[in-house]
């Protein structure tokens, strides 16, 4: 009988038998690159058009990626039975990372950070509106206070509100709908296999903007790409990683962590980092969110 990709052993099952355990350290580890890569690419983006770092980020990936694939396993280890769906999720991430790139040009990491927990609350909605889920009194009270909590970080009325708050609200439901595909298709396909299609088809889908927005970068420049690539490569392999020991309903809270990297590489790289109001708004989403998370959980338990 064959062994799934999900129930597969891995490089740490040696070392730590517990699955759990595992998913929560490379749900770590993927928080901390996606902090890392979120810094090289908001430095690249005061220097370069967003949406030409957006494409070069995606080159560098792919440039480190595809000779270790070869490598280690051969053109043959880049086969997938599920291209639709990882072409599906691309559109998704791509199209939400278009926006990302261009709102994390105007935003604070913290800030971008803090909006980007909205996301569970976009999937309940999405699973009312398209997939015709029944959602009860108690998971609406989440999403209210969800909306709230991102309410107090925007400060409608209260607070100038720049474009790139706009950008990051339009691009949080695309990136969760990437994330809900990369769930499904890490349960097929390794990780590097995931990572590796996802940084082909996001360099395809971002060429007409990379070529349109074309500047030749300078070696600093090539650095905080390869940067990019590097911790973004590394950041998605160990999301599908975690993807394939634990639900996602179960590794939502220690997304939560970014706020906490972001703020940190906005002190150290900036020497400044989003106000006050940022981190209670986002206190408030991380409750009603971990509230949503947990419902997901007991009604996906099995009586």
């Amino acid at each position: 009988m064959s062994v799934s990709a999900a129930d597969a052993p891995d490089a740490l099952s040696g070392l730590i038998p517990s699955r759990i355990v595992r998913g929560l350290i490379v749900a770590v580890l993927s928080g901390l690159c996606f902090a890392l890569l979120n810094t090289s690419a908001k430095e690249l983006t005061q220097q370069l058009p967003p949406l030409f770092v957006a494409w070069g980020r995606w080159i560098a990936g792919l440039v480190l990626i595809a000779p270790v694939m070869l490598w280690r396993v051969g053109p043959h280890g880049l086969a997938t039975r599920h291209l639709g769906l990882h072409c599906v999720r691309g559109a998704f991430h791509a199209t939400g990372y278009a926006l990302w790139y261009e709102a994390v040009f105007w935003l604070p990491l913290a800030t971008v950070a803090a909006i980007g927990f909205t996301g569970p609350i976009f999937v309940t909605i999405g699973a009312v509106l398209f997939l015709r889920e029944t959602v009860h009194r108690r998971r609406w009270i989440g999403v209210a206070i969800g909306f709230a909590g991102m309410l107090v970080v925007v400060r409608p009325g209260l607070a100038e509100i720049n474009p790139g708050t706009w950008m990051m609200l339009a691009a949080v439901p695309l990136i969760s709908g990437s994330n809900l595909v990369g769930k499904k298709v890490s349960t097929h396909d390794r990780p590097m296999v995931v990572v590796f299609w996802q940084s082909a088809i996001a360099s395809i889908l971002f060429l007409p903007a990379g070529l349109w927005f074309w500047h030749a970068p300078t070696l600093p420049q090539v650095a905080l790409f390869l940067s990019a690539g590097l911790f973004g490569t590394l950041g998605y392999f160990f999301l599908a990683w975690s993807f394939r020991l634990m639900d996602i309903s179960a590794l939502q809270p220690i997304t939560f962590l970014g706020i906490v990297w972001a703020a940190a590489m906005d002190m150290i790289v900036w020497g400044k980092t989003a106000d006050l109001w940022t981190f209670v708004g986002a206190a408030i989403i991380v409750a009603a969110t971990s509230y949503i998370a947990h419902r997901e959980a007991r009604i996906g338990r099995p009586r």
